[in-house]
């Protein structure tokens, strides 16, 4: 690890990917003050996205490269910001590092042993409250990694981790606020996700499964078997989306605001279905 002075700040490089997120942007650094290093690396925005990051962290490092998808957007980020710390955290302009979650991540870069990525989960956020149960928490993501050791792919319209070594968990939750731009944006942004995940599930149709994945004790490898379980049956898949996220997972329990969050889903499994159905 790196051990230059940090001001008694955390030796951690914190990379933040944005386009047009003004309305997110101060309250995503405010959470990161114990971070040494944090970079913003910007896809042009249309707003005054860097101005705003600028005027609530002076030493934050900005740069600029247009968007093409997320896996090549984290790549980029990696090969040109010259982050200074061997530890690299990456975090979404509507996301936020709760204290509890920066003091897993800060214990776990002193005593990494030989892991050199770990997954975080996200607590969904939604009409002021956390979805508990609809929001299928813990869904875990790759964010926290070792410089050198791991690459993004595209898949879908996210990405998949590439890694040269074991991986691990933090299991304190950060928090995500997916709607922070309202209902409209959301919709928008997963129509055009929709079709992104199109190629991807007839890709995943045609794959074998694997069905040790579903009793095995890796959480990423289980919801990517259902993913490619889900391909093989695109016209049903909204409905069981939703009968998964309201009742097995207990959404009702969330109330009104679960609801809405399972109908909201509802329909962009609705929306896939109808484009996998299209030539």
């Amino acid at each position: 690890m790196n051990t230059e002075n940090t001001g008694g700040k955390t030796p951690l490089s914190v990379i933040i990917l944005t386009k047009d997120e003004r309305p997110n942007i101060q309250a995503c650094l405010e959470c990161l003050t114990w971070a040494d290093d944090v970079i913003l690396v910007d896809s042009l925005s249309t707003d005054d996205t860097p101005a705003v990051a600028r005027s609530v962290r002076s030493d934050l490092r900005i740069f600029q490269n247009p968007f093409e998808n997320f896996g090549a957007q984290r790549n980029w980020a990696l090969d040109h910001t010259q982050p200074k710390h061997d530890w690299i955290l990456f975090v979404d302009a509507d996301e936020r590092i709760t204290p509890k979650c920066a003091l897993a991540i800060q214990k776990t870069i002193r005593s990494p042993g030989e892991t050199i990525g770990f997954y975080l989960c996200a607590r969904n956020m939604f009409m002021g409250r956390w979805m508990k149960h609809c929001g299928m928490f813990p869904s875990w993501q790759l964010r926290l990694l070792k410089k050198g050791h791991v690459r993004y792919v595209k898949e879908g319209h996210g990405q998949k981790e590439v890694m040269d070594g074991p991986h691990g968990f933090i299991t304190a939750p950060y928090d995500h606020f997916g709607f922070s731009k309202g209902i409209e944006e959301w919709t928008a942004r997963h129509e055009k996700y929709a079709a992104e995940e199109v190629g991807l599930l007839r890709t995943f149709s045609n794959e074998p499964l694997c069905w040790g994945d579903v009793v095995g004790q890796d959480p990423v490898k289980r919801r990517r078997f259902f993913k490619r379980l889900l391909a093989r049956a695109p016209g049903v898949r909204p409905y069981l989306r939703f009968a998964y996220m309201y009742f097995l997972r207990a959404g009702f329990l969330d109330g009104i605001p679960g609801f809405v969050y399972c109908r909201l889903y509802f329909g962009h499994e609705y929306r896939i279905a109808i484009k996998l159905r299209t030539p």
